[in-house]
């Protein structure tokens, strides 16, 4: 209800409708001294996160604005409302607006939001891009992120276009029945895309596959990788060919990543010697030249201590497994090499007898073997020379 005196001069209504404003006018400097004071305070509270700090100082900072024109646009309403009760001539050309002025406000304050709630997402993508991104080992987010903190803002200005275009009478179900339609036909379109898309963002925030990592898919190629982008994951592999794996394929596939939270791979070289040999001998030997490979390359990993672990009665050789360790995937392959060559070397030196797959044919006193005198023997691979002797 407006006071009664209001109705009698328009000089009164004229101070009531300032004294609105004045209204809005001082919440809205209100507002700017909160903000600023919540800003002041922000930055000294120490047992935050910088970034986190960081973060709430950008989004209080780009608050401060929206919420003083707020208030403002607030005050300048509800005194043209009361214009439009009072009954003096000198506001006889409000009447009738109420309904428009309710409008303008409520697009106002869509307006003043769509604008705070894209501030927002920028400042938090913005704070993301400088402070997580950065450590995620991949640039497949420095490549997406931009381009998100671009289409984000588009997204929530388009949502409150909606929005006011609903409070003027605009009926918005044919345009999202539209936009639906479209979205259906896009997505469909736009289906391997958007799985590879989707596929490599996964992979990213997981923080599992990192550039540099030597990975291998369960029945596929191996390699490091080289790149993860929005479609595809780019690995070498070790004829230095470039690999291009899609996304979906590499979230579908088993996949193992050698470098994923220790870098040092542990390496087996199977072995064997003969049924002759001292086993004793044979694990110290071998013990000796593991160690001596683990001291002398930068590769093998200086704090584990080489095994010896016999396996299996063979068909030719007692096996067993020299077990060490390489600081990556790459030095593996160095260790490895020369492991075998020292060991070959050695056992050379000492005298153990490495077999070769041997088979002994034996005649039967009655009937002998493809032409063998009866009860002679021949070993697969022995000379021609030798027979007989």
């Amino acid at each position: 209800m407006i006071p009664e005196f209001l109705h009698e001069t328009g000089l009164s209504g004229l101070i009531a409708v300032l004294g609105a404003v004045a209204v809005g006018g001082i919440m809205a400097v209100s507002a700017h001294f909160i903000f600023t004071a919540a800003v002041a305070m922000n930055e000294r509270i120490s047992d935050r996160p910088l970034g986190t700090r960081i973060l709430s100082a950008r989004i209080l900072s780009g608050s401060r604005r929206p919420a003083m024109l707020f208030f403002l646009i607030l005050g300048i309403s509800m005194a043209y409302l009361l214009m439009t009760r009072l009954t003096h001539p000198t506001f006889d050309f409000a009447n009738g607006h109420e309904q428009w002025t309710v409008r303008v406000w409520l697009i106002t304050v869509i307006v003043q939001a769509s604008f705070l709630g894209s501030r927002i997402v920028q400042e938090s993508l913005r704070w993301y891009i400088e402070n997580i991104a950065k450590r995620t080992g991949s640039d497949l987010d420095d490549k997406l992120l931009p381009m998100v903190r671009r289409i984000a803002p588009i997204l929530v200005y388009a949502v409150g276009a909606l929005m006011a275009l609903d409070v003027v009478g605009i009926s918005i179900a044919p345009m999202l029945a539209g936009l639906g339609i479209a979205g259906i036909a896009v997505g469909l379109a736009l289906q391997p895309t958007l799985s590879n898309l989707f596929s490599g963002m996964f992979m990213v925030s997981e923080g599992e596959l990192n550039e540099g990592d030597f990975i291998e898919l369960d029945g596929g190629p191996s390699g490091f990788v080289v790149d993860v982008s929005w479609r595809s994951t780019k690995i070498r592999d070790r004829f230095n060919n470039l690999i291009m794996i899609p996304n979906s394929k590499m979230m579908e596939s088993v996949m193992t990543n050698y470098v994923s939270e220790s870098t040092a791979v542990t390496i087996l070289v199977p072995c064997g010697v003969s049924y002759e040999s001292d086993l004793e001998k044979v694990e110290r030997v071998s013990l000796e030249v593991a160690n001596g490979v683990r001291d002398d390359l930068e590769e093998a990993v200086d704090d584990f201590d080489p095994l010896v672990r016999f396996s299996d009665f063979g068909e030719s050789n007692i096996d067993f497994n020299v077990i060490m360790q390489a600081n990556d995937r790459l030095g593996s392959f160095v260790v490895k090499h020369e492991l075998i060559k020292r060991l070959h070397s050695r056992f050379r030196e000492e005298g153990i007898e490495i077999n070769y797959p041997v088979r002994k044919l034996v005649g039967s006193p009655s009937e002998g073997v493809d032409g063998l005198s009866q009860g002679d023997g021949l070993e697969v691979g022995e000379p021609a020379e030798d027979r007989g002797k």
